[in-house]
């Protein structure tokens, strides 16, 4: 990955809405997650940044502390429960607390069903299922106790439309959808959980397996930007940021059980 000149060019100043709140986001390095830890962080909040690699460079900790912020890097597989408590007991013992936690770890291997072995099948639902299981078991205690808390996962817009040769991938990410609503219903009013569905947004993708970064050229960035049905462009992943800040943040108090699309219309369905 390369440095940070030109990232996160849509991304402003913060306003303060997580003023005195801390976070844990997980897949922290890179895309989406390295976004949302970096504007969490101008929004006041405290953050805790794990991933399972030392992808970003600078490290999004220090990208933060850069910006001003406060940050700890947590190295981890989020598919073990010992990382996923090791997580939240970071937070509360290094920053006091915590309020919301970003589950944003994903991965995907594009082959038909037939194709695919055990190894890789299993691959993306320890990561995309089990590291969000992980994360909401050893989250839940803490947020019970306290009477309040945040919660919020990474989806897809394939989870709720199908992608050729991406079973895997889309069966988790629909999975999360609607585990997304069941954790609403079982745990509000005093936690509230979201999701997020992004479409196709400009990152280095890991789609591979065993997973390696792979950047995405013009013509590919450009193929993929066409087929967004509305906008004609892909997203960038401060995009994605910002709606994750609307829902960790209590603009979004009376939203619970939401899967918030943001795909540039990649879902609207053009006759």
């Amino acid at each position: 990955m390369t440095n940070n000149a030109g990232e996160h060019l849509r991304m402003g100043a913060g306003l303060g809405r997580l003023n005195g709140q801390v976070a844990v986001v997980t897949g922290a390095e890179s895309g989406i997650g390295r976004a949302t830890a970096r504007l969490f962080a101008r929004e006041g909040a405290r953050v805790v940044c794990a991933d399972v690699a030392e992808r970003g460079n600078p490290r999004t900790d220090r990208l933060i502390e850069a910006d001003g912020g406060e940050a700890h890097f947590l190295l981890g597989d989020v598919s073990q429960k010992a990382v996923c408590e090791e997580m939240v007991s970071t937070a509360i013992d290094r920053f006091g607390g915590l309020d919301v936690l970003y589950l944003n770890a994903g991965t995907g291997v594009r082959k038909k069903l037939h194709e695919m072995s055990d190894e890789e099948w299993d691959h993306v639902i320890n990561l995309n299922l089990y590291g969000v299981y992980h994360g909401v078991q050893a989250v839940l205690p803490h947020f019970m106790e306290q009477g309040h808390g945040n919660i919020v996962i990474t989806a897809s817009s394939f989870g709720l439309r199908a992608s050729p040769r991406y079973p895997s991938y889309s069966a988790t990410k629909a999975a999360l959808v609607n585990l997304t609503r069941q954790l609403a219903v079982d745990y509000g009013p005093e936690i509230r959980v979201n999701c997020v569905c992004p479409g196709p947004i400009d990152t280095n993708r890991i789609r591979e397996f065993p997973p390696r970064p792979r950047p995405i050229d013009e013509d590919q960035r450009y193929e993929a930007g066409q087929r967004v049905a509305a906008l004609h462009r892909m997203g960038q992943p401060e995009e994605v940021a910002y709606c994750v800040l609307f829902l960790a943040s209590e603009e979004s108090s009376f939203v619970t059980g939401h899967a918030l699309v943001v795909d540039g219309g990649q879902t609207i369905t053009v006759q």
